[in-house]
């Protein structure tokens, strides 16, 4: 998909390797499906192409579904969340993981269950959730899917709050 939406926008890859500061043959291994981006490189690569990171990642959300059929539908309705913004501790390495808390508990939703629906390690989960590891993004698609959140309105967030650890907040 990011492929079709960088050709879309007629932005070639060497482009997007600057903007992003990243190898060209790492974007071809990418878009070729040989290698998976982590979730916060997958939505800087989106961010490169002039891409809103809520609406791709619920489109490819919903394609993933479509071509699955695993078993997402029976999830709880799709839910609202008023997310705050992930604490600097030492050691977190993807604010993905705290925001996917958040996500998870405003659901009631347990570890157990969001593994078992996502197809996720626990012991990884736990990783994931203090920051300490960021999944892949098709990973990272599956356990928001899981939890029955806004995956647009998650995306959004994590794309608003990253690029503010990035910058610095803004006054």
């Amino acid at each position: 998909m990011f492929r079709q939406e960088r050709e879309q926008k007629k932005i070639s890859q060497w482009t997007v390797s600057v903007r992003l500061q990243h190898h060209t043959r790492n974007i071809q291994r990418i878009e070729g499906g040989l290698r998976q981006p982590g979730v916060l490189l997958a939505l800087r690569m989106v961010a490169a192409v002039d891409t809103d990171p809520g609406k791709f990642f619920e489109a490819l959300s919903q394609k993933i579904a479509r071509e699955r059929c695993d078993g997402l539908s029976s999830l709880p309705k799709r839910v609202t969340v008023t997310y705050q913004p992930p604490e600097a501790t030492e050691g977190l390495k993807s604010l993905f993981g705290p925001l996917l808390v958040q996500a998870r508990q405003a659901v009631g939703m347990s570890q157990t269950a969001m593994a078992k629906y996502a197809g996720y390690n626990l012991r990884n989960i736990n990783a994931v959730e203090k920051g300490k590891q960021e999944p892949g993004v098709m990973s990272a698609l599956a356990l928001v899917a899981a939890t029955g959140v806004d995956i647009r309105e998650f995306f959004e967030q994590l794309h608003q709050f990253a690029a503010i650890s990035l910058t610095g907040p803004q006054p």
